[in-house]
């Protein structure tokens, strides 16, 4: 036995004209409103389009750049601090003089120094004035000269040795503290022999060595006026013997 349809299909079946009756379509509406159906899809976000920008500002900001403000806006970078030494420090905290008084006081000459403090500088001494020498606190004076290669060379010496060198024509007196060495050795070597005429002092024949009058193994010292031109064999005889000793023999 078949099931009888539905009002609705059998009222659209009964009518050719495919118009459901009236009562049959609000059954329909009805029907179709109950049923749940698709959700419809959300309306895609808007996106505001962004104005070309270099990549520069678009990229993070440089490390000297502070950090955004509560509005959103970026502070200017600010300039860096320096650290200050302490000197610099204590310089800033002294008062400085304006530029109006700097410029009215002029700074004084070195000859007016001089004339203002007379004190603080010696009197430059005569080159052979050993009574201008004043040792140092460990009793020493300072000499220096030139080497043969014309070297600089300088060494400390005791005070009496200083006064011999300048009495006997060795140095001469720069300052106070200081004498200056007048020879190097192959000088004072050819000073000798010219000066001696290359004439032996013991027996007047030709020599070309040098022979220290007063033995340096007994205190001599190498100045011109302890020196003279001697032969090579009166100056192996003579050796460290005083010169009335070698003449008596």
């Amino acid at each position: 036995m078949a099931r009888a349809p539905r009002p609705a299909r059998a009222a659209a079946e009964a009518d050719p004209s495919g118009q459901a009756p009236h009562g049959a379509a609000d059954g329909a509406v009805t029907a179709a409103t109950a049923r749940p159906g698709p959700r419809p899809a959300r309306p895609a976000a808007k996106v505001r389009p962004v104005p070309d920008e270099p990549a520069a500002a678009q990229a993070a900001p440089a490390a000297g750049a502070s950090a955004p403000g509560p509005a959103g806006e970026a502070r200017p970078p600010g300039p860096r601090k320096r650290k200050r030494s302490r000197s610099t420090a204590a310089a800033e905290r002294k008062p400085h003089a304006s530029a109006t008084e700097s410029a009215a006081k002029p700074r004084p000459r070195a000859a007016e120094q001089a004339a203002s403090h007379p004190h603080r500088r010696w009197p430059k001494p005569e080159p052979d004035d050993v009574s201008a020498l004043i040792p140092s606190k460990q009793g020493m004076i300072l000499m220096r000269g030139y080497s043969d290669k014309g070297r600089r060379w300088h060494q400390e010496i005791d005070l009496d040795l200083a006064v011999t060198l300048v009495r006997e024509k060795a140095a001469v007196v720069v300052n106070r503290r200081t004498i200056r060495r007048l020879f190097s050795n192959k000088d004072f070597r050819r000073y000798i022999l010219t000066r001696d005429r290359y004439t032996c002092h013991f027996c007047g024949l030709y020599g070309d060595t040098i022979d220290h009058l007063l033995p340096r193994a007994k205190g001599g010292h190498t100045t011109p006026v302890n020196c003279v031109c001697a032969c090579n064999l009166c100056n192996q005889a003579k050796a460290d013997q005083y010169v009335d000793e070698f003449m008596g023999n």
